[in-house]
């Protein structure tokens, strides 16, 4: 038996800005979610009662599904809620454990960190060429902007990691 994903639990932090963010986040998912539900419950009504699938449809979904994944990233990242292969931590001591934790944190806070300055750059490109949708013809800028963003909230998350531990709250 695997104990390492002991119940699955949500995690949720105690209060303060962290909180606040944490509910703004979780709502977004939430409404992202729904709307992604809605448009393939339209498009597979439509397309297989009505013979008239939803345009754009799928370009919806992907685009949202961006927004989504990265929406809950900081969320996984500051409650340090990742898959994790735990191969050496039965030989490791308990403080040994803290420094590798430490040292996860920092290089995922450091590779966060130049994910979201790529991926902001490539949305400027976007911004610069005036890319659009293919379907719907809405632009993909914006886009990358706040996936950009959210990825640099989750890099600021495993930064704080270094001096501080989440205090779960159930």
């Amino acid at each position: 038996m695997d104990n390492d994903l002991p119940g699955m639990q949500l995690v949720r932090s105690q209060g303060g800005l962290v909180r606040t963010l944490e509910i703004t986040l979780d709502a977004l998912c939430v409404i992202l979610l729904i709307l992604m539900t809605g448009i393939t419950t339209i498009d597979v009504v439509g397309r297989y009662l009505f013979h008239s699938p939803l345009h754009g449809a799928y370009e919806s979904n992907e685009l949202l599904l961006g927004i989504l994944v990265f929406a809950a990233l900081p969320r996984v990242t500051w409650h340090q809620q990742h898959l994790t292969v735990t191969v050496l931590d039965a030989c490791l001591g308990a403080s040994f454990r803290r420094i590798q934790q430490k040292c996860l944190s920092l290089i995922s806070a450091v590779g966060l960190a130049i994910l979201s300055y790529f991926l902001w750059q490539h949305g400027m490109q976007l911004a610069d060429y005036g890319d659009m949708s293919n379907a719907l013809q809405v632009p993909i800028a914006p886009f990358a902007f706040a996936i950009a963003i959210f990825t640099a909230i989750s890099s600021l998350a495993a930064f704080m990691h270094l001096f501080v531990s989440p205090r779960p709250q159930s």
